[in-house]
C-alpha cells in the first residue's frame, strides 16, 4: 500500500477518533432473525422459579440461562410475562424482562448489558445501563440501546461509543 493511501486511512481514524461523539446516534443494524425469540421451544435453568399467582408470571432467578435455537441469555433474574387475556392453557409470552448483568448471545452478534425488556408482541429490545454491542468484528457502545426486530434497525443512546473495523 503506497504510504500516502497509508498517511490518510491513519489521519482519518485519528480524526474520527478524536471527533467528539453526539449523544445519540442512528445505526442501521441488520439482526436478521438471530434475536427473535419464536418458533422453537424457550429452555429455561435457575436457581429458582416463583409463579405469581395473580398475574401469572414466571420468575425465575439466580444464574439464569435461557436457550431458544442458537439464541443465549444470561441473567441473574429472568421475568415472563404473558399476554393478556389467553386461556391459561394458551397463553403466550408477551414481554420478556432480564435484569443483573444481562447478556444475549448468537452465532454472530453479542450484547451486554444491566437490564433487558424483550416484547415478543412488538417484536422490540431494549437494553440499559452499561450496554455493549459487538456484531462480528465492530462494536457500539451506549447507556441505551432500542432494537425494532422487525425492522432490523437500532438506536444506541448516551454517550456512543463505536469502532468499526476497516479490514
Amino acid at each position: 500500500m503506497p504510504r500516502f493511501v497509508l498517511s490518510l486511512i491513519l489521519t482519518v481514524l485519528a480524526l474520527v477518533m478524536a471527533a467528539p461523539v453526539a449523544a445519540q446516534q442512528d445505526v442501521q443494524i441488520s439482526f436478521g432473525r438471530s434475536l427473535r425469540i419464536e418458533g422453537s421451544a424457550l429452555e429455561i435453568t435457575s436457581d429458582s422459579l416463583e409463579v405469581d399467582q395473580t398475574t401469572g408470571a414466571s420468575i425465575f432467578s439466580g444464574n439464569v440461562l435461557a436457550v431458544q435455537g442458537e439464541m443465549r441469555i444470561n441473567a441473574q433474574m429472568l421475568r415472563l410475562e404473558y399476554e393478556a387475556g389467553a386461556r391459561a392453557d394458551t397463553r403466550r409470552i408477551g414481554r420478556l424482562l432480564a435484569s443483573g448483568g444481562v447478556t444475549m448471545v448468537t452465532q454472530s452478534e453479542a450484547i451486554e448489558a444491566r437490564e433487558a425488556v424483550y416484547s415478543l408482541t412488538a417484536q422490540t429490545l431494549e437494553l440499559t445501563g452499561d450496554v455493549v454491542f459487538v456484531q462480528g468484528p465492530n462494536l457500539l457502545s451506549g447507556e441505551r440501546f432500542v432494537v425494532d426486530l422487525r425492522a432490523g434497525t437500532g438506536r444506541m443512546i448516551g454517550r456512543v461509543r463505536t469502532i468499526i473495523r476497516l479490514d
